[in-house]
């Protein structure tokens, strides 16, 4: 059967979930191998998602969620994360946390620079360890640092 032409959106979105599949497998240490025998998918087939060739499934990603010890909505929301509107940028922003900021023992793998991971995900995984009223908190004071425009209400 001969592939299709998918639309570059898609291409887009395939590459960006490779790339989230990737990252955190090479956060949890874990060879292409490893994964793809704890989640029941071929290491073949794990390639081709991680390069963005191969659109996976529901339960293919639910079984690499599970395999990862990673929660379905978390892989999902650094794709949304990757994949927002842009903003604009910030100029001299901060693209991660210092590694000083950094969990201690964090699994962060050494390969993986840290000038290319989001530092919205770091204050996600912070965040999601404070009690509601603590995330609000945190949120309030999030919007407060944001560049203002120029007749926006604040």
């Amino acid at each position: 059967m001969e592939d299709r032409v998918r639309p570059q959106a898609e291409q887009l979105v395939l590459r960006v979930w490779g790339t989230v599949i990737r990252r955190y497998r090479l956060w949890k240490r874990l060879s292409r191998r490893d994964l793809a025998a704890r989640s029941g998918i071929s290491p073949v087939f794990l390639g081709e998602i991680e390069r963005g060739e191969k659109d996976p499934s529901t339960h293919s990603l639910l079984s690499l969620a599970n395999a990862l010890d990673a929660p379905l909505s978390e892989l999902y929301m650094r794709v949304a994360t990757q994949l927002g509107p842009n903003t604009g940028e910030v100029p001299n922003a901060q693209p991660s946390l210092p590694l000083g900021v950094r969990e201690a023992g964090s699994d962060y793998l050494e390969g993986v620079d840290p000038s290319k991971d989001e530092t919205a995900f770091d204050l996600y995984r912070a965040a999601r360890l404070l009690r509601s009223d603590q995330q609000v908190s945190l949120l309030v004071l999030a919007r407060t640092l944001l560049p203002s425009e120029e007749g926006s209400p604040d």
